[in-house]
């Protein structure tokens, strides 16, 4: 790329694995920085995406991957807010965010998730082909708050349906979703919809797909397009708060989405001129990407 670009790249550390497919706590991404904005790149291999170098070869070749173009992209709005002075969080309301368990393994859901608790009305599980932990622990999950899982793409269709047939019919009601159940095929996936009576939202799919969901799943920093199917769900990708302050603002603006997306905790007192975190950005280690 013939425009200076600069890289800090980082480790993300997670005390559980965070899905179901990366068995691994630690996964790399890295800042961008260009033409004074800033941008986040953190693929998942083992969810399929190439690694970190790979996209990071791209910018400097001047082919950017898909996942690069929606870092450069979050660059340039941020760039231009920044060069205006303008605070982008200024007078918008930040949608309430589901809160997302990663481990099942804790008795007391209350101690898990912590001081959101109170405030909770959806709640996202981390699911994988282990169904029968999952539904014991959806059954210790206040009634008054509804549940959305995310199997990353880890069961058969017979998993899923064995799944379902161990719930009672109240529990099932409670279900907003099932996020990426397996791997996307729409007649498949529009089969066993109706079969189990479940609102399936596709995350990793094509971005045209418009068969077998009924949420299509958004993550700005993986991909720059809107999708063009509603409602939209705008969730973070598990990357650094500046790619999750990204995704708070895009669920902020657009239209034709559900009313609870997936951005995480919002930290207002780090509002500044374009996506914020100025202070903590100019601190970082930065490098000429070449």
């Amino acid at each position: 790329m013939k425009d200076r670009v600069q890289v800090h790249k980082y480790t993300k550390h997670f005390e559980t694995p965070p899905n179901a497919l990366t068995s691994s706590g630690i996964i790399d991404g890295a800042l961008i920085k260009h033409m004074g904005g800033h941008g986040c790149l953190q693929p998942w291999p083992r969810l399929g995406d190439k690694d970190l170098n790979y996209h990071l070869q791209s910018i400097i070749k001047d082919e950017p991957t898909e996942q690069a173009l929606a870092c450069l992209k979050c660059c340039e709005i941020d760039a231009n807010a920044r060069s205006e002075r303008i605070d982008l969080f200024n007078n918008i309301k930040i949608p309430r965010s589901h809160l997302l368990v990663s481990s099942l393994h804790t008795q007391n859901i209350k101690d898990e998730i912590g001081e959101g608790f109170n405030d909770c009305s959806h709640i996202k599980l981390k699911g994988n082909h282990e169904v029968h932990k999952i539904d014991q622990y959806i059954e210790k999950i206040p009634e008054n708050i509804s549940i959305r899982i995310d199997f990353n793409s880890s069961l058969t269709p017979e998993q899923l349906v064995q799944f379902t047939q161990k719930l009672t019919p109240d529990f099932l009601q409670r279900i907003d979703f099932i996020e990426d159940p397996f791997p996307y095929e729409p007649i498949i996936w529009d089969h066993y919809s109706k079969l189990t009576g479940l609102k399936f939202a596709l995350d990793r799919g094509p971005i045209d797909a418009d068969i077998g969901f009924t949420v299509r799943i958004w993550k700005p920093t993986i991909v720059s397009q809107i999708p063009d199917i509603a409602p939209i769900c705008v969730t973070h990708n598990m990357d650094h708060e500046l790619g999750m302050r990204y995704a708070a603002y895009q669920a902020s603006i657009i239209n034709n989405t559900v009313t609870v997306h997936g951005t995480g905790t919002f930290d207002e007192s780090k509002n500044g001129y374009g996506l914020g975190m100025t202070q903590i950005l100019d601190e970082l280690h930065w490098e000429e990407l070449s």
